[in-house]
């Protein structure tokens, strides 16, 4: 062969090589394409089958979640459709985003140590009343608080028992790092569970947490900058369910908050919540800090099941009553389905704990730090903290109460806010629920009955009878209402144009308050409209969603576009949605393919 051949025989090999590897690049991005694959929960008649049909289409399982018979999972784009047409699958929902709630703004230090061994006091246990309870000797011993949070800092505070020696943190769990032992990057479940927990005395001589005996359970289930996701919430609660026996656990603290995306019994987090609660265990859970108007309480606040928690702030007077007030980061009710919320409010401002020295908190907000690893934070995150160690209190010296008892203590217990001069509600019931979370009564006060009465937990986790609630928005008069007997609930409590609440300005009192527990535990001051507490017991009995796992039987069926309330028709909806598939969707039992963006939430950047 000549060497003028030999040179385009040698062009033409080279070209034929460039052409095909040009091709396999090609085809390798066109495959890399079709295989891109998200996180999903997939439900199923069994976690087996979810698991099984998963790998069907191509999926990988990434976790087993038996307490809503689900698998999480990374699915191929192009299979999710075909997967939610197995008659088997219930429900193929986005793994959502979950964050704390917490407020992260810089804030004057007004509270520093002393000298010495002395740790910066708190005001909160005074606030509600925590120290009353001491008094008689109860500081929540033999109750275990899980915290399901960024994690636990292993810090004094948290570990050293009240008296003896011994260490409080008698359980951890990681699904962030599967770290062996407690650890928190973050700080803000530190934080949560140094309001609960924390049995270090301040400068005033009295323990800084709610309820300083109980014995802690970390969970962490939020990374080092406070997000996670429903697959790592969701096993979290189901590693509580396992560990409830073995631990004592009677509280689940969830500080955390996720957007509303759909029905409270259509999200996966909050069926893994229900679950939890029917198992008995008392979840405590943020009303979330999207601020105060209406229809802003998040995911997992929006169940009706659980207490939801609101914040209020003394006002950096916690001797004084009269200037206190809902603080404007807050979320308020009502939720989607109708229901009241918050069930109660608790002090959320300006809240002193501790947080590890080189946590993200730490770091980023130095202007929060107080002495001796204290750090001070707002936020709904806080408020339920506060109610988690009053409940701690209530099941120290009521071990046998069911959590719907506990509900129905904590709220038959709580101050509602009223204007001392006409004893008419400064705020709505979907502002302040049954009002301020009270320690003394809801720990020793004569209150029977359980809440959540008219609610069939085991047959709305069944998927055969779903719930709506007493609040409707009325048209005509351009005003939040309550069906039946409380639609004209007297003081003005039960009727609310939807505004901010208003402060007070000095005029206000937890009824009959001025310092003072009402004697009436919940009673409106001067006997006008007593209620004491009772709204718990009809919550969730007006409506029932009564077709099944995937059907919508309360009206659900049009929207209207407009207000995005309630609108008067009882079961009607007239609000709006970004994505009109969203009924339809439902309907069919699935969650609409949206991102559930830690974006959606708001926090509310001026402590007050």
């Amino acid at each position: 062969m000549n060497k003028q051949r030999f040179s385009h025989c040698f062009r033409i090999l080279m070209t034929a090589i460039i052409l095909a590897i040009l091709v396999s690049l090609t085809g390798g991005a066109t495959a890399s394409l079709s295989s891109k694959q998200s996180s999903f929960i997939v439900q199923a008649t069994s976690t087996d089958l979810a698991a099984s049909l998963t790998e069907k289409y191509g999926g990988t399982v990434t976790s087993r979640l038996e307490i809503i018979h689900a698998v999480g999972a990374m699915l191929p784009d192009q299979a999710v459709a075909q997967l939610r047409l197995e008659k088997d699958i219930l429900a193929v929902t986005p793994n959502g985003s979950v964050e704390s709630s917490s407020d992260f703004a810089s804030t004057p230090n007004t509270q520093v140590g002393g000298p010495g061994p002395s740790y910066p006091s708190t005001d909160y246990p005074d606030v509600v009343g925590a120290d009353v309870v001491w008094s008689q000797g109860d500081i929540g011993s033999g109750v275990t608080v899980a915290v399901l949070d960024t994690g636990l800092g292993n810090m004094p505070a948290l570990t050293e028992k009240v008296s003896g020696p011994g260490n409080r943190i008698i359980g951890w769990k990681d699904f962030i790092a599967n770290s062996p032992g407690p650890q928190d990057p973050n700080g803000h479940g530190t934080h949560v569970a140094g309001i609960i927990a924390n049995s270090q005395k301040g400068t005033d001589n009295e323990w800084n947490g709610v309820a300083p005996g109980v014995n802690l359970v970390g969970v962490r289930v939020l990374n080092q900058n406070g997000t996670g996701t429903y697959e790592t919430v969701i096993s979290g609660l189901q590693w509580v369910l396992q560990k409830k026996t073995q631990y004592n656990i009677r509280i689940v603290n969830l500080s955390l908050v996720a957007p509303v995306q759909s029905a409270y019994w259509a999200d996966p987090l909050n069926q893994a919540v229900t679950a939890t609660w029917a198992a008995g265990v008392t979840v405590i859970v943020a009303a979330g800090n999207s601020g105060s108007g209406p229809l802003t309480i998040t995911v997992p606040g929006n169940n009706p099941y659980v207490v939801t928690v609101g914040a209020f702030t003394d006002n950096f007077t916690p001797n004084n009553w009269n200037d206190d007030y809902i603080t404007p980061f807050s979320g308020a009710g009502p939720t989607l389905d109708g229901f009241v919320k918050p069930d109660l409010i608790a002090p959320g401002a300006h809240m002193v704990s501790v947080v590890p020295k080189n946590s993200t908190l730490a770091e980023q907000y130095p202007a929060n730090k107080l002495d001796k690893d204290y750090f001070k934070l707002a936020g709904t995150s806080q408020a339920t903290a506060v109610v988690s160690g009053i409940a701690a209190l209530v099941l120290s010296q009521n071990p046998n109460l069911t959590p719907n008892e506990v509900k129905m203590r904590l709220t038959a217990s709580a101050l509602p806010w009223v204007d001392v001069t006409t004893n008419d509600a400064v705020y709505s019931i979907w502002q302040q629920g049954s009002g301020i979370a009270n320690a003394p009564d809801a720990v020793y006060a004569s209150i029977s009955g359980a809440a959540n009465a008219g609610l069939d937990i085991q047959a709305d986790l069944a998927g055969t009878t779903h719930y709506e609630g007493y609040a409707y928005y009325d048209e005509p008069t351009g005003t939040y209402r309550l069906y039946g007997q409380f639609v004209d609930w007297a003081g003005g409590y039960g009727t609310w144009s939807g505004g901010h609440g208003a402060w007070a300005g000095g005029h206000g009192a937890w009824a009959s308050g001025h310092g003072a527990w009402a004697s009436g535990h919940g009673a409106w001051a001067s006997g006008h409209g007593a209620w004491a507490g009772g709204y718990d017991t009809w919550a969730g009995g007006h409506g029932a969603w009564a077709s099944g796992h995937g059907a919508w039987a309360g009206g659900y069926s049009a929207w209207a576009g407009g207000h995005g309330a309630w609108a008067g028709g009882h079961g009607a909806w007239a609000g709006s949605y970004a994505d009109p598939s969203f009924v339809s969707s439902f309907i069919a039992g699935n969650s609409p393919d949206v991102s559930l963006s830690s974006a959606a939430i708001s926090y509310f950047l001026q402590d007050p």
